[in-house]
């Protein structure tokens, strides 16, 4: 029996794929809840599956991208879509089970040996015995750390919430320079309603109330908190050992330029299940389909750490009369040569050479 831990998509994809002989578990009693993730995404999502019309809640055709005192607008050549990440969540649970795939709710996973897989239960210890065990259970995979595969992991963290206020429904907003290691974000679900958040590695609270009161935003339009810690790829992290995989989060297959992980996590799933399927090597599977996009997006983020107010105001500038609307961020290796204009080009190799990158 293959046992994958933790039914978000990365885990119920790889369970779909696999079909038979696979159970899947699901700490929570309602799959997709509580949610922590903004759930915006590229069309690089329906390379991989198809999604119900009752997941997707809104359509974005524009980037605003805000320095500290510039901005620029980017029109995207596809449109981005905005999800119900709760619904998304149930519905490849949905497809998995409809693929012969056992599910398990609430399902605490607290360890495994000999064999056999051991979750609490509605306060009963019980226990399942199992082959291969998949790790898709989140950045602070159980998984992962009882199997020694978590050592010096760095993460940030993110607190988002669904706020009332008037958005222009097709754009959203990227904040540049409101913290030194990311950046803030306004998504909208409808023309009433956004998902506004920001991340760092610390001081993540101050940060966000500063971010409402530079948008002029009250704490009574504030809905729901969707807060949780988001891993920082490590290309030298191992993400398999003997019968024991790590998937999406777990595995820290994250965009570190905008902490994103859904299509890269499901990517990873299909990696994972051509490898069990076909005697492949999942190590190698993963980093020759993505590991290279992964390091790229680590690259630019450790690029931008380093930029100052200034710098911003500078590379925002040049994104003025910068054509990324074809740029893909899940397929960022694609479309290098949009990066690759004279102005950006010199303004990045300044900055390298400044900060001796």
């Amino acid at each position: 029996m293959i046992g994958v831990i933790g039914a978000g998509p990365a885990g119920s994809y790889f369970s779909s794929l696999m079909k038979e002989n696979v159970m899947l578990f699901e700490e929570h009693k309602e799959i997709g809840k509580p949610v922590a993730c903004t759930g915006i995404m590229t069309p690089a999502i329906f390379d991989l599956t198809s999604l119900r019309k009752d997941v997707i809640v809104n359509t974005l055709d524009t980037v605003r991208v805000l320095g500290p005192h510039t901005s620029t607008d980017i029109p995207l050549k596809e449109k981005e879509i905005v999800v119900d990440r709760a619904r998304l969540d149930q519905s490849l649970a949905e497809q998995a089970l409809e693929n012969g795939v056992i599910v398990k709710t609430e399902h605490k996973f607290v360890g495994n040996k000999k064999g056999h897989l051991f979750f609490n239960h509605k306060n009963n210890v019980i226990k399942y015995p199992y082959e291969v065990l998949v790790g898709a259970d989140g950045p602070y995979s159980t998984v992962a750390r009882i199997n020694t595969l978590s050592s010096k992991r760095a993460y940030w963290v993110a607190k988002q919430y669904s706020v009332k206020v008037k958005t222009e429904p097709n754009v959203f907003t990227v904040f540049f320079g409101d913290v030194p290691d990311f950046f803030g974000w306004m998504v909208p679900e409808s023309d009433s309603m956004a998902r506004i958040g920001i991340a760092s590695k610390k001081h993540v609270a101050g940060h966000f109330d500063a971010l409402l009161k530079k948008l002029d935003i009250s704490q009574k339009n504030l809905v729901e908190c969707q807060a949780g810690p988001i891993p920082i790829y490590d290309p030298r992290a191992r993400t398999s050992k003997e019968n024991i995989y790590l998937l999406g989060d777990a595995a820290g297959h994250v965009k570190a330029t905008t902490g994103g992980g859904i299509v890269y996590g499901m990517r990873g799933a299909r990696c994972l299940a051509d490898s069990l399927k076909n005697g492949k090597d999942y190590e190698k599977t993963w980093r020759n389909e993505f590991g290279k996009e992964l390091w790229f997006h680590l690259q630019i983020r450790k690029f931008l750490d380093k930029l100052s107010s200034k710098d911003y105001d500078q590379l925002i500038s040049l994104l003025q009369t910068t054509d990324l609307g074809k740029y893909n961020r899940d397929y960022p290796l694609q479309k290098l040569h949009l990066l690759m204009k004279p102005g950006l080009f010199f303004f990045a190799l300044r900055n390298l050479l400044k900060n001796n990158l």
